[in-house]
């Protein structure tokens, strides 16, 4: 009888990526996308932040949700250079 491979508890299970429903409407999606953008651009950065959390939590998997945590990932990259460490770990360890 051949011994039993055990794997050790504390090694996570690969994460298989979600993707949205196959019926998702992705003009919508990137009418949403430029929204946000376009708050951002305006400066008004809180409603922006709003609309690309919506993407990444409602949506994920598609292209918008994924360009959507790239521009969080930057603000949050933004706010650590400025000193704003706390704003920063919110956005990182939600992202994660």
């Amino acid at each position: 009888m051949a011994p039993v491979k055990r794997t050790p508890a504390s090694v996570p299970a690969p994460k298989t990526p979600a993707v949205h429903e196959p019926g998702t409407d992705h003009a919508v999606l990137d009418r949403l996308l430029a929204m946000a953008q376009t708050y951002r651009s305006e400066g008004n950065q809180w409603q922006a932040m709003d609309m690309y959390w919506e993407l990444v939590d409602d949506f994920p998997g598609t292209q918008q949700a994924e360009e959507a945590r790239k521009v969080l990932f930057d603000l949050a990259m933004s706010y650590e250079h400025n000193g704003s460490r706390h704003e920063a770990r919110s956005i990182y360890e939600r992202l994660v």
